[in-house]
């Protein structure tokens, strides 16, 4: 594992807002604890190395004085601290961090948004035995459908990206039945947070052709795919950036096989939007990481396995 790579990734980022941002809430008396950046630092390792749960991050940690350092843990933390961690930076918190590097994508000028695409990605639930047995059964998850696997227990993640870098700009995570048209709006409004007038161009699939969306595309040209309705085949729109639409697709794929998405460990819908929405901010910190580090291949994920 060549650490020389790693260190240059982390040291060029610093997630020293992501403590401001925890300040309030940070504990006055009792003993002085690690920095809540160190186990964000933690969990975006986790995904960029591959390292399927928390607790072989945790026992990776306190084997590899190198990796406990890369992360700037002053003692390296027992399996229960992570789950301290979560719960203190919260949604809210992994929200900040996602827009914090949004933004400095934004910056770089790695995230210009002039094309952008829209597409949901499902994620199985880690439990889905018999509903009478609530410990081995996530209450919050649905069964949905995936024209990959067919029927799915699990979540949603709607996602919208840049089509020419294929980074995520903005992310939404929802029971697996919940329909793509639906799932639209709550991702859209968060993308308008960061980019608006600077979107040349939306792109989306049949998926999204309802008269409700494109009226809200207002300042964008909508390039979706018209819905046969099951009267006829759907029919794809001959604009020639209609074919950058792929940029989700590969995004989704990418989150799956390389970043863990697909490998959610805990139950309920606030950890599925936890896991999915880390999941998105490693992707960006290892691009927005690789580029200022002075890579050329930024785009690609820090092969360090």
């Amino acid at each position: 594992m060549s650490y020389v790579k790693l260190k240059k990734l982390v040291d060029t980022l610093d997630l020293s807002d992501v403590d401001r941002f925890q300040q309030k809430r940070r504990r006055k008396i009792g003993r002085r604890g690690n920095k809540l950046s160190s186990y964000v630092r933690a969990w975006l390792l986790k995904h960029i190395l591959g390292i399927p749960s928390e607790a072989q991050l945790a026992e990776k940690i306190r084997s590899d004085d190198d990796l406990r350092k890369l992360c700037k843990f002053r003692k390296a933390p027992c399996n229960s601290a992570y789950c301290r961690a979560r719960k203190r930076l919260g949604l809210q918190g992994i929200g900040f961090l996602f827009d914090f590097l949004v933004k400095l994508a934004k910056k770089c000028g790695l995230a210009k948004a002039r094309i952008v695409a829209i597409d949901s990605t499902d994620f199985d639930a880690c439990c889905k035995g018999n509903k009478k047995l609530k410990n081995r059964y996530d209450t919050d998850a649905r069964w949905g459908y995936s024209t990959m696997k067919g029927r799915v227990f699990g979540y949603k993640a709607h996602i919208i990206c840049d089509a020419e870098t294929e980074l995520p700009l903005a992310v939404e995570v929802f029971p697996a039945n919940v329909n793509d048209a639906v799932g639209f709006f709550p991702v859209f409004e968060n993308f308008l947070k960061n980019f608006g007038a600077a979107v040349w161009k939306f792109l989306a699939d049949c998926a999204y052709d309802a008269l409700r969306i494109r009226k809200k595309l207002i300042g964008m040209k909508p390039v979706i795919a018209r819905n046969g309705r099951g009267k006829s085949a759907s029919e794809t729109p001959k604009d020639r950036d209609y074919g950058k639409r792929w940029a989700i697709e590969r995004l989704n794929s990418r989150c799956k096989e390389e970043l863990g998405l697909d490998n959610l460990k805990m139950k309920g819908l606030w950890n599925a939007k936890f896991h999915a929405t880390l999941v998105l901010c490693s992707k960006l910190f290892a691009a927005v990481g690789s580029f200022l580090a002075g890579s050329q291949d930024w785009n690609g994920i820090v092969n360090l396995r």
